[in-house]
């Protein structure tokens, strides 16, 4: 990782910035103005954040309005524009627990899978008691209530799953494609020698962190409005109504089934979201390195930038030499109640991401020339 960050700082310092400005000028066909820009970025951001925002699926009596009004949800929609390698750390752990999830199931003979899992793990499955109760649930909650036999009905497919879901499989295929078509945007202006502004390359690093997100999350259901119920046999001998509306039955495919799963490894859960975590945490770092020679309004601006990206990435640097050294970050037990370099650095973090975003908004008050200037698709179109 340390070799990966001088590579970004080699590559950052082959890139050439002017300080020159001008006004933006009119548009036309060869050219963008500021709002375009803008609009571009802020669209590719609005997707980003609502990506990133996969809130618990609301108990049964809740309105919605009052489920996106927790402070659970306000975090995500705020995390990912401050510390964004967080957010890469909560989808792995779940992705990797989710698929922990599967191996259980496995070895107890039953049908899971990875929707399933995620499905179950944010709220998803409420059970019914005998007294007409209603109690949240996980899958591991669900498997020792199947393992008694003590649900009526429990039976849940993937696809019924899907169908609660408010994006399909194909919503995030193109979600990924705008996504990338932005990426190759700026990747060619660079080629063509044209300056990137820092609301683009911002964009470009959250898109990055949406991307892993999407690879983390991508079976996981978008915003689910209603968690599925599990009705215990005593409830529904007493409510006559529900149990000739239909009838219920233990499956007998359900032992034994066909499961993909990834085989156990011997590395530690944990070890691998902690290692997201550091990965992302300095990718998104070096990225913002990269505009170390981006035109700046001012020299100060320009050092500030300088200084506030190898905070961000010198934060990272030296909490992986901590966990490596000292095994800071043995364990998710750990990360629950972390360690007090991990809250200085993810607080170091913070402090430098807010100056960053700060002065991405303080250079849009004078670009650059050739800031206005688009590419010149044609000359990548073949033609006779």
């Amino acid at each position: 990782m340390v070799h990966l960050l001088f590579v970004i700082l080699y590559l950052s310092r082959s890139v050439k910035g002017t300080s020159a400005t001008c006004p933006p000028p009119e548009s036309d066909g060869s050219s963008r103005t500021l709002w375009s820009i803008l609009w571009s970025c802020a669209l590719t951001l609005l997707i980003c954040v609502w990506h990133a925002i996969h809130p618990d699926v609301p108990p049964p009596r809740q309105k919605w309005w009052e489920a996106w009004l927790r402070l659970s949800t306000v975090f995500q929609a705020i995390a990912p524009f401050f510390l964004p390698q967080w957010v890469v750390y909560i989808a792995c752990k779940q992705w990797y627990e989710a698929r922990w999830r599967i191996i259980e199931f496995q070895d107890a003979r039953y049908q899971w899978s990875m929707i399933h899992s995620f499905f179950a793990e944010m709220g998803g499955f409420y059970y019914c008691d005998e007294t007409g109760s209603l109690c949240r649930i996980d899958s591991i909650e669900f498997l020792r209530l199947l393992e008694a036999r003590e649900i009526a009905n429990p039976v849940i497919t993937e696809l019924e799953i899907k169908d609660k879901s408010k994006l399909d499989s194909l919503g995030i295929f193109f979600l990924s494609v705008q996504l990338i078509w932005f990426t190759l945007q700026v990747v060619i202006r660079i080629q063509n020698r044209l300056v990137v502004t820092l609301v683009e390359l911002d964009t470009v690093c959250m898109a990055t962190v949406t991307l892993c997100l999407l690879f983390f999350w991508w079976n996981k259901p978008v915003r689910p409005k209603r968690p599925h119920i599990f009705y215990s046999h005593l409830y529904l001998r007493t409510d006559s109504d529900l149990l000739r509306t239909r009838e219920w039955e233990f499956p007998d495919d359900l032992l034994p089934a066909r499961v993909t799963a990834v085989a156990a490894s011997g590395m530690a859960r944990s070890n691998i979201s902690i290692i997201s975590l550091f990965t992302s945490w300095l990718i998104f770092g070096g990225l913002h390195l990269t505009a170390w020679n981006f035109p700046f309004v001012t020299e100060g601006e320009r050092m500030t930038w300088r200084i506030a990206s190898l905070i961000f990435a010198g934060s990272a640097l030296a909490c992986i030499v901590l966990a490596f050294t000292f095994g800071c970050y043995g364990s998710d037990s750990q990360l629950e109640d972390p360690h007090p370099s991990l809250l200085l650095g993810l607080g170091l973090a913070l402090l430098s991401r807010m100056v960053l975003v700060a002065l991405i908004f303080a250079s849009l008050r004078s670009l650059p020339s050739s800031a206005y200037q688009t590419v010149p698709w044609t000359a990548y179109i073949p033609h006779l």
